[in-house]
């Protein structure tokens, strides 16, 4: 245990350094790039978004679940990715200009040619990144992750700055990549990973494909709708539905941000080692939802004076649905914890079809409400969201057989902190108003809701408190002198 609890501060603490990095960098260039330009950015990275999901037919997934990885299965892995990745960038290059014509947006051409530069190296990153992660090696793994960020946003900055517009998001994500796979290559000293083979080719893409089909419809089903806003509204529309998405998952994605890095390898070494996985989901589930409905909550309640502050005036419009997303955002807690648990049950043939039918149900409902407006496709998502978390939970409960009891039971302490960090922004929205909210009102409601949340973890005894507790004890007796 002391070693996932040493592996979540690595993961945690480079997702954070991460986290400073991108956010700092999103607040200066909302300020350079206005939301129809930011728009274009959305579009094109939408586009590699989805050939990024491909990738997966080199097996990231498959060389950290494998009970016994061989020299021979990891070179398979990633001379399969070297070739993936060629096919993949020469297609998104030559697609760019048909892309390019369906949008009447010949900007995005420019920008999917320069980022199929950034996708074709690839295969220098994402297997280490999957070496590191199986090794638990996340002090290393946070290391390049925070190179690649400063880099990036530090190219993508100077280059708006110069007047690039939305160019300069191109070329950042190619200089992250340059960056990332020198640091890959220099910390991972391993070379004879690179000697091409296909030798174990039927188990790398027979785990593979089904990974790479879920990783495509998982991409798919989060960029379609942006695709979908881009037909049939604009471009502008497009970059503010993708501000107002990313500030409601702020919570899930960053917040959380360790989850994600260690939920994988440590479901798998449950496994392996014939652990409780089922009483490890409930729990992660318990700790997930205390930080992530708390924060929603107060999102929500803050929302306008924070985009003001953060964002600029110019960006307004999404306070509103924000607030919307957030609400819907509650539900979505199951995601973070469904692809790791089923990959490391040895349910990945079953991801494809649960993906599928979630991208679907999102993609769907956003078409039909699109011509009504942003606001209308919150509220569907509002509704479509709880469904697809239903659907997940059901899944991954035929394979570890919890007690629906059980699965609620974990959420009680959770919805009780919930309330009591409520209750202070509440309080002051019901005086102020959301709208008239000033900066200094907007401290005082986080003041008021870091009392309420503590407040509800040392009265329900939750798990989190013990966890934090225990942090608190280890980092003191770092700083003890000793005898």
């Amino acid at each position: 245990m002391a070693g996932v609890r040493r592996a979540f501060f690595w993961a945690t603490t480079g997702r954070y350094l991460v986290m400073l990095v991108n956010l700092a960098v999103a607040f200066i260039m909302a300020r350079l790039i206005g939301p129809a330009a930011f728009g274009v950015s959305v579009i094109g990275g939408a586009a590699y978004a989805i050939a990024e999901a491909l990738r997966e037919l080199g097996g990231g997934a498959y060389l950290i679940q494998q009970r016994e990885l061989t020299l021979e299965k990891i070179r398979t892995s990633v001379t399969t990715s070297v070739i993936a990745s060629i096919a993949i960038s020469l297609c998104m290059y030559f697609s760019a200009d048909l892309v390019a014509s369906f949008y009447d947006l010949p900007e995005v051409k420019r920008y999917i040619q320069v980022a199929a530069i950034a996708y074709v190296l690839g295969p220098f990153i994402f297997p280490v990144f999957a070496l590191m992660s199986r090794e638990m090696a996340f002090r290393s793994f946070a290391l390049v992750n925070v190179s690649m960020a400063v880099s990036g946003g530090a190219t993508g900055i100077t280059l708006a700055h110069l007047g690039f517009g939305y160019m300069s998001l191109a070329w950042a994500s190619v200089a992250s990549t340059v960056v990332g796979s020198a640091l890959c290559f220099f910390l991972y000293s391993n070379h004879s990973i690179y000697h091409p083979t296909l030798s174990d080719w039927r188990s790398v893409l027979g785990f593979g494909a089904f990974d790479s089909a879920t990783a495509l419809i998982a991409a798919i089903g989060e960029q379609a709708p942006y695709l979908v806003i881009g037909r049939v509204l604009d471009s502008a529309s497009v970059g503010i539905a993708q501000r107002s998405v990313l500030l409601s998952v702020f919570p899930e994605r960053v917040i959380l941000a360790g989850v994600s890095a260690v939920a994988l390898p440590t479901f798998s070494r449950s496994v392996r080692e014939n652990s409780d996985t089922r009483t490890t989901y409930l729990n992660a589930i318990e700790l997930i939802t205390v930080i992530q409905w708390p924060c929603l909550i107060l999102l929500a309640a803050l929302s306008t004076p924070l985009i003001k502050l953060l964002l600029g005036a110019q960006w307004l419009e999404a306070a509103s649905l924000v607030k919307v997303l957030c609400f819907a955002a509650a539900f979505s807690f199951p995601f973070a914890l469904q692809y790791p648990i089923l990959v490391a049950v040895g349910g990945v043939k079953s991801l494809p079809l649960l993906v599928a039918g979630q991208a679907m149900l999102n993609t769907a409902a956003v078409a039909i409400v699109a011509k009504q407006g942003l606001f209308a496709i919150a509220w569907c998502l509002a509704w479509v969201v709880p469904l697809n978390a239903l659907v997940a939970v059901t899944i991954v409960r035929r394979h570890l057989r919890f007690r629906w009891r059980e699965f609620f039971a974990a959420l009680r302490s959770s919805i009780a902190v919930s309330v009591l960090s409520a209750i202070g922004p509440a309080l002051l929205i019901w005086n102020k108003g959301t709208s008239d909210l000033s900066i200094a009102a907007a401290l005082a409601g986080t003041l008021l809701f870091a009392f309420g949340w503590s407040a509800g973890l040392i009265l329900t005894q939750h798990p989190l408190l013990h966890e934090l507790l225990r942090a608190l004890r280890r980092s003191k007796a770092l700083y003890q002198p000793t005898v």
